[in-house]
């Protein structure tokens, strides 16, 4: 809607009105970036509104105001004579946007006071859909189609019917005490133990149905209940305050705040296990359990986070999708979400109060939306996109024994990254050719601390063998210098990206990385193991750690162990300096896998978390792709194998270049298997070579991404039975780019 204009007739304010798919305007709101058009009633999405006078306008350019990631509204400039803006012009007018959003924003919320009780639901949701968390209202909207943007955490398309997942809020929920402190200590010590009796009979469910590795999870929360300092401190509030629930809301405030403090998601996540554990000990407290009613098929779950309990309560042949208010892609819930291929959506503020029970809505995982009532139209056009993907995974599913090769003949391997014994069901179902990374430290997630140097021998073992002969790459301790956690007792750091982490926290640490490198070459008797080491960035490094392994296979000689004394040991090329002597480390190790989400972001030296600036990350600029080519080439001279893991490797815009920079392996999410071996098998391997010297000459990432997106499409990749249609808009946007 017209808000406020000079130039335009001001009658015309409150009265024109458009969608995001509408007009030029709503194209910058809709690509949340500038748009500049010279001859603006020319262009196909112009929309002439007689109201305003704008018909003596030539040119436009326009900027969103953006609210964590959500279009608040459209700055727009235009111009009676045809004018070319310059990027100074378009920087000018960005810059401006910017400062006025909070502006907008804040007028927004101080007007809604004034207003009615109508018009301020109206406002709220707005403000709610906008990104400003809202409380303490219930909030109405309008039944036309909302879209929302989120995290999406776990790929997919579903359409269905909303159902809200509630929970027990300790801050409202009626509870009267007992009339002795006594007696009111003896109730929550016993709702702890019946809640201990409830969790190790989840675990065991949740062993049965899905493994022992997501069952593991529950542990953590058995040892939380059976933690002294937890206890103790429960039992000093309720003695304190007589209240069993009051301390038990204190209780978990105090681990709240200790949690905020670790800089990193990862691991500030884990609040949400005491989280959950309190709601248990709570439900019983309250002589409730946490039933949920019977789900139609297809239903689209909402919740205020994804807790791995939920799981559990959940038919999960019934849930289509998952949506939540709060949570990380690191969370528990998160993980569960993706290892059981449910479509999942997280990070969406005001998302309960916005949504009605009941109400369709659509799910898309992979981009992170998630539309409420949506029209006919959008429905049609998400129901056909869900049927392409399903009978396109279908397909390509059932041609997963194909090797991964190139029309002339070059044959790379696909691999998979994981994290968990039950993530190898994927691997199988996609077609990997084995693990070409498995994360070591989300073990972590399935404990408090470290696990001994037998667990991690048997989860080793079991990921080696469910393999074989196919090749595992198992990766030792990759954690930051901000991850506190048990076992280790690290003070925090300032900017603990710079800091103690990956293999310089294991060198810290010898004790605790011989342990895991023993338990690792254990693993290794299956003879398809190789030994990685993360971040390294100098020949010191390498050599320190070469030596601990040595005195790792010193103790196993020794105690007459048995293990495969020729395991591959090699290293991820993660910092530029390990790129930069990449010729030197490849003397002094068997290979090489280059980490490209962290050598992206410490080459360009952007934060991919950081809202601000997460634009900038691009793993296809020059700079990144020039330190990928230096290390392919110093692994070529020393004859040891080179492969790719990290996001990069699941982008269709990268696969044909890093083909052609020489790649023998990529290495990236199982479900994104088949589709790179799709391009893999329309690529020419000639045309792959010509396009990376292209892309190695090239000065900026659009360039890169053009070209990338012209050999998709001479290679008849858009019109693909299977992908063509998911391919035709990443094409397209990379071609309008440049």
């Amino acid at each position: 809607m017209l808000r406020a204009t000079v130039g335009l007739r001001q009658d015309a304010v409150g009265q024109v009105e458009l969608n995001l798919d509408e007009g030029l305007v709503g194209l910058a709101a809709e690509r949340k970036s500038a748009v500049v058009i010279e001859h603006a009633s020319k262009h196909a999405r112009f929309k002439y509104f007689p109201e305003t006078g704008e018909e003596q306008f030539e040119s436009l350019m326009a900027a969103p105001l953006l609210v964590r990631g959500v279009a608040l509204g459209v700055l727009a400039v235009q111009t009676i004579e045809s004018r070319s803006f310059d990027r100074e012009d378009v920087d000018t007018l960005v810059t401006c946007a910017h400062l006025l959003t909070p502006v907008v924003l804040n007028a927004q919320m101080i007007d809604s006071v004034a207003v009615s009780e109508e018009q301020r639901a109206v406002d709220d949701v707005t403000l709610a859909l906008s990104g400003v968390p809202m409380r303490g209202r219930k909030q109405e909207r309008e039944s036309r189609s909302v879209e929302v943007r989120g995290i999406g955490t776990s790929r997919g398309i579903a359409i269905g019917p909303v159902a809200k997942l509630g929970h027990l809020d300790l801050e409202r929920i009626d509870y009267s005490p007992r009339p002795s402190i006594e007696e009111e200590e003896v109730d929550l010590m016993q709702a702890l133990h019946d809640a201990r009796h409830d969790l190790d009979d989840t675990r065991k469910e949740m062993g049965e149905e899905f493994g022992p590795d997501l069952a593991a999870v529950f542990h953590t929360h058995i040892q939380i209940l059976e933690d002294k300092g937890f206890l103790v401190k429960l039992q000093n509030a309720v003695r304190e305050t007589g209240d069993g629930r009051a301390a038990l809301r204190d209780v978990l405030a105090v681990y709240r705040k200790q949690f905020d403090r670790i800089a990193d998601p990862y691991f500030r996540e884990r609040a949400w296990d005491v989280e959950d554990v309190g709601r248990r000990v709570m439900a019983r407290l309250l002589g409730v359990r946490q039933d949920t009613a019977p789900l139609s098929a297809g239903t689209i779950v909402v919740v205020d986070n994804i807790l791995p309990g939920f799981f559990a309560r959940l038919d999960l042949e019934n849930v289509a999708a998952i949506v939540a208010e709060h949570g990380g892609a690191t969370s528990h819930g998160a993980i569960f979400a993706r290892t059981l291929e449910i479509p999942a959506v997280i990070g969406i503020p005001g998302l309960l109060e916005a949504c009605h029970p009941g109400e369709l809505a659509i799910v898309d995982g992979t981009e992170g939306t998630v539309h409420f009532s949506p029209d006919e139209h959008l429905v049609a056009e998400y129901e056909r996109a869900r049927q392409r993907y399903a009978v396109a995974i279908q397909h390509l599913d059932a041609l997963r024994d194909r090797p991964a090769e190139t029309r002339d003949g070059r044959r790379l391997r696909l691999t998979a990254n994981v994290g968990l014994v039950s993530d190898l069901r994927l691997v199988e179902k996609h077609g990997g050719d084995g693990v070409g990374l498995f994360r070591t430290e989300l073990l972590v997630l399935a404990h408090r601390g470290f696990p001994d140097e037998m667990e991690q021998r048997q989860l080793y073992e079991r990921v080696a063998s469910g393999m074989a002969p196919r090749p595992v790459t198992i990766r030792t301790l990759d954690l930051g210098g901000d991850k506190d956690i048990a076992d280790f007792g690290l003070e925090d750091e300032e900017n603990p990206q710079l800091g103690c982490r990956s293999v310089r926290l294991s060198l810290e640490r010898a004790g605790v990385f011989r342990a895991q490198l023993r338990a690792i070459l254990r693993a290794s008797i299956t003879r398809n193991v190789r030994l990685m080491l993360p971040m390294v960035s100098s020949l010191t490094e390498l050599r320190r750690v070469k030596e601990i392994i040595a005195e790792a296979r010193a103790e196993l000689d020794k105690a007459g162990a048995d293990y495969d004394r020729e395991i591959p040991v090699g290293l991820m090329i993660e910092v530029p300096s390990a790129a930069l002597i990449a010729d030197l480390l490849a003397q002094e190790c068997d290979f090489f896998s280059i980490g490209t989400n962290d050598l992206t972001q410490y080459t360009l030296a952007v934060d991919r978390s950081n809202e601000h600036v997460a634009h900038l990350y691009d793993p296809l600029h020059p700079a990144v792709l020039s330190l990928i080519d230096r290390s392919v080439r110093a692994a070529g001279r020393a004859g040891i194998p080179v492969s790719l893991c990290g996001e990069m490797a699941n982008n269709p815009l990268a696969v044909p270049i890093l083909v052609g920079l020489g790649i023998e392996e990529l290495s990236g999410a199982p479900s994104s298997l088949p589709v790179v071996k799709e391009i893999i098998h329309a690529l020419d391997a000639g045309d792959a070579d010509a396009d990376a010297r292209e892309a190695r000459e090239a000065a900026t990432a659009e360039e890169v991404h053009a070209i990338a997106a012209r050999r998709l499409r001479r290679a008849g990749l858009l019109d693909h039975a299977d992908i063509g249609a998911w391919l035709r808009p990443i094409v397209e946007r990379a071609e309008r780019a440049i």
